[in-house]
């Protein structure tokens, strides 16, 4: 009886301590929050905060943590119940990334790179964060080319998830491109700010950098679900017909995702340009 009860409370221990991860789904949460979300002007971003905490994500990617430095970010993250931070520098337009869970294994890449991007592991996934240049299509590919290089090299090459805001079309939305004014709204760009050259040749979309993700293998997440609303309910769960944020997962992981979608509502059509796209992933 003794040896009996002694294995049941052994086996509740071992469940006890697993992580949280391992016993729900894991919601992840990426968003370029506009210059460090500038139009929050409330002490300690509390609109944020509150924000955050109502979608409740496990991992959050940050893009355009603008104004933030290590010590900062650590603190806001803290607001929300994440007590893991880092950020990829403490000037420009840095990326960052917030957890429930302790981030292992970081690189900060700055070199060769416009904004930045972060290379970590949470629990089981490995992450990259990124923000690619936002006015060269031709640094845009040299950059997710490097991005790749340093994905392909890591000791660990599943599990992997890209996200962040990669300022670029993907092929897989060329119907959606040819209904939009995209490219006379990167025309009308150029005569503001003649450095800026986004399309190719002054008129095509640059569908090169989004290739580059596809012909690795990688799977964009957001796009499958949403073919797959469609086909089930004839909800379209993506709005914009030029987005450029988007979560990317390898194949196997991708077999993994339970919903992945836009975030739309008060707040998010307020605080930024840009909309958060949530994933959740099953165990």
């Amino acid at each position: 009886m003794n040896k009996m009860r002694s294995t049941i409370i052994y086996s509740l221990l071992l469940f006890c301590c697993l992580p949280l991860a391992a016993q729900n789904t894991m919601k992840v949460l990426s968003y370029n929050i506009l210059e460090g979300m500038v139009k929050d002007t409330t002490k300690g971003k509390q609109q944020f905060v509150e924000w955050v905490k109502d979608k409740d994500p496990d991992i959050l990617a940050l893009q355009e943590c603008n104004g933030f430095t290590q010590k900062s970010l650590e603190a806001l993250a803290a607001s929300y119940g994440h007590p893991y931070a880092v950020i990829v520098k403490e000037s420009g337009y840095p990326v960052g990334l917030t957890s429930k869970y302790p981030i292992a294994g970081i690189q900060k890449v700055n070199e060769n790179m416009t904004h930045g991007f972060i290379l970590a592991k949470i629990e089981n996934l490995n992450i990259c964060v990124l923000h690619l240049n936002p006015h060269l299509y031709q640094k845009r590919r040299q950059e997710i080319a490097a991005i790749l290089k340093y994905i392909s090299i890591q000791p660990n090459a599943h599990n992997w998830l890209v996200m962040g805001d990669f300022n670029s079309q993907t092929p897989l939305e060329k119907d959606r491109h040819a209904k939009s004014n995209i490219i006379q709204r990167q025309k009308d760009a150029v005569k503001r700010n003649p450095k800026i050259h986004n399309l190719v040749d002054g008129e095509k979309i640059d569908y090169l950098v989004q290739q580059q993700m596809l012909n690795a293998g990688f799977k964009d997440l957001a796009f499958i679900y949403d073919a797959d609303q469609k086909q089930q309910n004839g909800k379209d769960t993506i709005r914009s017909n030029a987005r450029i944020d988007y979560i990317y997962s390898d194949k196997a992981l991708s077999k993994k995702m339970k919903s992945c979608h836009f975030i739309y509502d008060d707040f998010t059509a307020k605080f930024s340009d840009h909309r958060p796209i949530i994933l959740e992933l099953k165990n």
